[in-house]
């Protein structure tokens, strides 16, 4: 074997193309590549620059089951296949030179893990990475360089993807520590930064317009505002849903779950300024038609039938128990209480109290006209939770002017509130955050930057 011929660490130079990047996945948060891969070693055994005068020999490609070759394998990848056999995708390169060198190349499909952090979500940019080391050999046996002599160790064809642009891409080389020993990796580092586009037509597009939608709803005079206020709701509810489908489950919250919750709250809120309004509005028209002189006539009417059969109850105990007579006609202006020399005002409230009080000897007749006073007698009885309360409700006055003040002033409000956050969250929220920073793709330390095309 080589390895016990020779003690130094045998040299493997490694190269890499990368012909396509099918797509990178936030949902199960990996990668999918495929590339060229290339690998070169010295193997003094196979030297035959003596014997033959060729410089290169091409072997196939099973003759590697033959020969000593690293053990090389990617320990971030999900899956990797080679293409099948005999079929036209399928290639593979054996090489052998004059002075030993072997040249092993073969194409490869992998899908590799991906961690990502959305927090940014979808201003974010993710690092992706690609590791390659020995699976057996320790780094005092086998150490892997980037190729940096007759080619290049990375090189990139012209790729397109739908939601990422390629932003860099670089290599690294670290010595990586295991309870089994100290083992040479290589990576290559992708820098993906998002095209926010698709969030764009798909999600803010959207929720911006069902805001707007709730804003216009407030300015239409219809019966059916609170039924298209609830329709919209149930809009921005819709995307909120539609969006968590596509998106995997963390705990932490993204740049977008804030723009769609402030959406939401923004339709919440004009739900809420509806009800106001409608509030505003029917006490506004209540103190109109009470205000006119013939309501006013019918309602004085009607209040004092209605205080006749409220208070009138209050003495039905005493009549019900009086041993006297009671005349059973009543004319509608006036109540005929049992009482021995009492007035109206001396009358106590108590049912306990007035049966000690009144006598059953005669009768007192209390004109209607009048009632108001045994109304407010009434009400000083009971004495008001909250006065300050129901005195600011007294002295708030509700105009059409105040109304239409309220409603401009309101909207006003909200068209400020939401386009300052709108510019916020888009150009001053996605510089706020510090960017992650790994240790193994640290960009001060890079080998070699392929050129992006």
């Amino acid at each position: 074997m080589l390895m016990e011929i020779f003690t130094e660490a045998v040299t493997v130079n490694v190269s890499i193309v990368v012909s396509n990047i099918r797509a990178v996945s936030e949902v199960t948060m990996d990668y999918a590549l495929e590339l060229f891969y290339r690998e070169s070693w010295l193997d003094q055994r196979l030297r035959y620059k003596e014997y033959f005068k060729d410089e290169k020999i091409i072997l196939h490609e099973s003759y590697i089951n033959f020969i000593w070759h690293p053990d090389t394998f990617m320990p971030n990848a999900i899956a990797s296949k080679n293409p099948q056999k005999n079929s036209i995708s399928h290639r593979s390169l054996l090489r052998v030179s004059e002075d030993g060198i072997i040249l092993y190349s073969r194409r490869i499909s992998i899908v590799a893990e991906c961690p990502m952090d959305l927090t940014l979500f979808p201003f974010d940019s993710q690092l992706c990475k690609l590791a390659i080391e020995s699976y057996g050999y320790t780094a005092d046996r086998v150490r892997y360089f980037w190729s940096n002599n007759t080619r290049e160790p990375l090189l990139l064809h012209k790729i397109r993807l739908p939601d990422f642009q390629i932003k860099e891409v670089y290599v690294t080389s670290v010595i990586e520590n295991y309870a089994t020993g100290n083992y040479s990796r290589l990576y290559v580092c992708f820098v993906f930064k998002r095209s926010s586009g698709f969030c764009l037509i798909q999600l803010v597009v959207p929720s911006t317009a069902v805001v707007i939608t709730s804003w216009v709803s407030l300015w239409l005079e219809s019966q059916t505002e609170f039924q298209d206020m609830v329709s919209i709701i149930l809009a921005i509810t819709f995307l909120i849903f539609s969006y968590n489908e596509m998106m995997p489950r963390v705990s932490y919250i993204k740049a977008m779950d804030i723009y769609l919750g402030v959406c939401f709250m923004a339709v919440f809120f004009s739900l809420a300024k509806l009800s106001l309004i409608k509030f505003m509005r029917q006490k506004l028209h209540r103190n109109r038609h009470n205000s006119s002189p013939n309501n006013r006539k019918i309602k004085n009417g009607a209040l004092n039938r209605n205080r006749y059969r409220k208070h009138s109850s209050l003495f039905t105990p005493i009549f019900a128990n009086a041993n006297t007579t009671i005349n059973d006609t009543f004319n509608e202006t006036s109540i005929v209480v049992p009482s021995s020399k009492t007035t109206c005002t001396e009358i106590p409230l108590s049912s306990k109290s007035y049966r000690s009080h009144l006598s059953t000897d005669s009768y007192v007749s209390i004109s209607m006209n009048d009632s108001y006073e045994l109304d407010d007698y009434l009400k000083k009885q009971k004495k008001p939770r909250n006065p300050a309360l129901k005195r600011l409700l007294i002295d708030c006055q509700i105009s059409k002017k105040s109304v239409k003040m309220f409603h401009y002033v309101s909207q006003l409000i909200f068209l400020i509130a939401f386009t300052s956050f709108g510019l916020f969250f888009f150009l001053l929220y996605p510089n706020m955050h510090v960017k992650m920073e790994d240790a193994e793709c640290d960009r001060t330390k890079s080998e070699w930057f392929a050129q992006i095309i």
